[in-house]
């Protein structure tokens, strides 16, 4: 046999001009690379995703699935979360669905929001839809600022789940404040609030990041 053993290890020292380094990272458990600019990149980037049903959310709900430990090299300019999930509403419930991307080190809604959709009122209709969030890093450091794009595809056209567009597409765009993103051992995940009396069924989680 021809496997190849890798021992796991922290980030190296950045090597010399012209040379890469490949090693397993000792937090993610993941192939890394650090180039001679000192930029570690996890290969194939960071995934996470449901392995069962989730209902409720009439209250903010943490996404199972949609949490990813942030690697020790840190969110950097450029750095990509993207997460989809789907939502079956019943005929209950009415409030404002709020979907919030959240970052700290717990992993639940006790995290900072720090992007926050708010989209329109639901109405009182069975529909089923399909959230999908885009977030990229705009400044890192201690002084981070993401950006990103939240958009919610669903059977009616302006009922049901959300009445936020008037063609069953609903766009909502978010800029964060600036907060501190050099905390180690950080989670990046996301939550849900269809409001109150609402009752929803979760069935895929599925989330990445990337360039990280």
């Amino acid at each position: 046999m021809a496997d190849i053993i890798l021992d796991v290890q922290s980030n190296p020292s950045t090597p010399s001009a012209g040379q890469l380094v490949v090693f397993g990272n000792t937090t993610t458990k993941r192939l890394t690379t650090v180039n001679d600019a000192g930029m570690a990149d996890t290969v194939g980037g960071i995934t996470n995703a449901s392995t069962a049903n989730q209902t409720g959310f009439a209250a903010d709900t943490y996404l199972v699935g949609s949490s990813l430990s942030i690697p020790p090299a840190l969110l950097r300019v450029g750095t990509t979360y993207r997460l989809k999930f789907d939502m079956v509403k019943t005929a209950a419930g009415t409030a404002t669905p709020i979907l919030i991307v959240r970052i700290g080190t717990a992993g639940t809604t006790a995290d900072a929001a720090r992007l926050t959709f708010t989209f329109a009122a639901g109405t009182a209709a069975i529909d089923t839809g399909v959230f999908e969030v885009r977030v990229h890093v705009r400044t890192a450091g201690a002084t981070a600022v993401i950006v990103g794009a939240a958009s919610c595809n669903h059977h009616l056209a302006a009922t049901g789940l959300t009445s936020t567009g008037a063609s069953g597409t609903g766009i909502i765009l978010a800029t964060s404040a600036a907060f501190d993103a050099t905390v180690t051992n950080s989670i990046i995940g996301a939550s849900f609030n269809g409001g109150a009396s609402f009752s929803g069924t979760n069935v895929l989680v599925e989330s990445e990041l990337l360039n990280c």
